[in-house]
C-alpha cells in the first residue's frame, strides 16, 4: 500500500480534494499539539501536587 502512495497526488493544490487533505493534516496537526501541551502540563501539576502535604498545605522536602 506504501507503493501507491503519490505525495503530490494526495495533497495537490490544485484540486478541492488535495486541498481538503491539507486543510485535515493541518487541522490534525494542531490538535496532536493541543494534546501533546495538556498531557505536558497535567503531568507536571501531578509532580508538584507531591512535593505539598495534603493535611497541611506545607510543601515537603524531595525524597533524595
Amino acid at each position: 500500500m506504501a507503493d501507491n502512495f503519490k505525495f503530490e497526488e494526495a495533497f495537490n493544490s490544485q484540486t478541492l480534494r488535495g486541498r481538503a487533505n491539507v486543510a485535515k493534516a493541518t487541522w490534525a496537526s494542531v490538535g496532536l499539539i493541543y494534546m501533546f501541551v495538556k498531557l505536558h502540563r497535567r503531568s507536571a501539576k501531578r509532580r508538584e501536587e507531591r512535593l505539598y502535604c495534603r493535611s497541611c498545605l506545607m510543601k515537603m522536602h524531595p525524597k533524595l
